[in-house]
């Protein structure tokens, strides 16, 4: 075993017993366990891991129901990357629910949506949401940077500005954990005053100066990167709204789901307005020390929302 491999298990290990109710424990076991099939594409051990009647709160096109079309699903992902791997980066847990975030990596030997393969050695990121009953998973959402994929393919152009991959890390800022209801509250906060109602001062509240998204690292650090891209959307959506759909925190960690929208009638990062009223979804991931957030992630479907705004095709 790797070096590497090594680090990402002992941190996956260090995730899972982060939470100390029995049950949260297993549960994130049993993602584990579910993440592991997937990446050795034995997905008949999914049977102890899901339930027949499993619901994919929304399925990739062609995915049949239960079970079953969650395994097809699976082969008709993978299978144009043969060796695909999901790696583990955080594990999250409270009750019922398990967020799990990661790394995906692979190889595209095989048309993928209409793709014709391109032999490039690619990855992108994944976030899932699970709810689990009894020790097993009986429903998930997920969102995928299918945008960022698209563009190592070369299907669609990168974005202006540096090349993310090139940017050195931010600081990794240590303090005090906090509790499970003051991280709820706090990302309730961040969403209700800075993304509903635009109050972005209350970003200096809430991050740390040296905060930094490594899902957006060319963003300025601390509460001017979270104005940035908050007024970006706002100015393009007069009319943006977000909403917590699903909440899942720790003492360290507070994960959420969201649906947001809006009608743009502004410039969105070089679109120009095209009056179209959409909607996307989005999971994201807040790191929290002393009270502050240091370090967030996010997966966005911007791949949706680009082609609601008849971009890219």
């Amino acid at each position: 075993m790797s070096d590497e491999d090594l680090k990402w298990k002992a941190n996956l290990l260090d995730r899972i017993y982060a939470s100390t109710s029995a049950v949260e424990i297993a549960n994130k076991a049993i993602i584990s366990r579910y993440v592991e099939a997937t990446n050795q594409n034995q997905l008949d051990l999914l049977d102890e891991l899901v339930w027949p009647d499993y619901v994919e709160a929304e399925p990739i096109p062609g995915q049949e129901p239960g079970l079953e079309g969650l395994k097809k699903a699976y082969t008709m992902f993978n299978g144009p990357f043969p060796d695909l791997t999901f790696i583990f980066d955080d594990v999250i847990a409270e009750g019922d629910l398990v967020v799990g975030r990661g790394v995906i990596s692979g190889t595209h030997e095989g048309e993928f949506f209409g793709i014709p393969p391109t032999h490039k050695k690619v990855h992108w990121t994944g976030t899932r949401l699970f709810r689990l009953r009894d020790l097993k998973v009986t429903k998930g959402w997920v969102n995928i940077d299918m945008m960022g994929l698209m563009v190592q393919m070369g299907v669609v152009p990168a974005p202006p500005g540096p090349d993310p991959s090139t940017i050195p890390p931010g600081p990794h800022i240590t303090g005090a954990p906090s509790t499970r209801e003051a991280n709820r509250a706090l990302m309730e906060r961040f969403i209700d005053e800075v993304w509903n109602k635009g109050n972005l001062d209350v970003a200096d509240e809430i991050f740390h100066p040296e905060a930094w998204s490594p899902s957006a690292p060319q963003l300025p650090p601390g509460p001017a990167g979270v104005k940035f891209i908050a007024t970006a959307f706002r100015s393009a959506f007069p009319d943006y709204w977000m909403t917590i759909d699903h909440m899942v925190s720790e003492p360290d960690r507070v994960a959420a789901r969201f649906t947001q929208g809006g009608t743009h009638t502004g410039d969105l990062m070089g679109i120009p307005a095209t009056g179209k009223k959409v909607q996307w979804t989005e999971t994201g991931i807040l790191r929290v020390a002393d009270g502050m957030v240091v370090e967030s992630w996010y997966d966005v479907d911007m791949m949706s929302l680009m082609q609601q705004l008849g971009v890219g095709g």
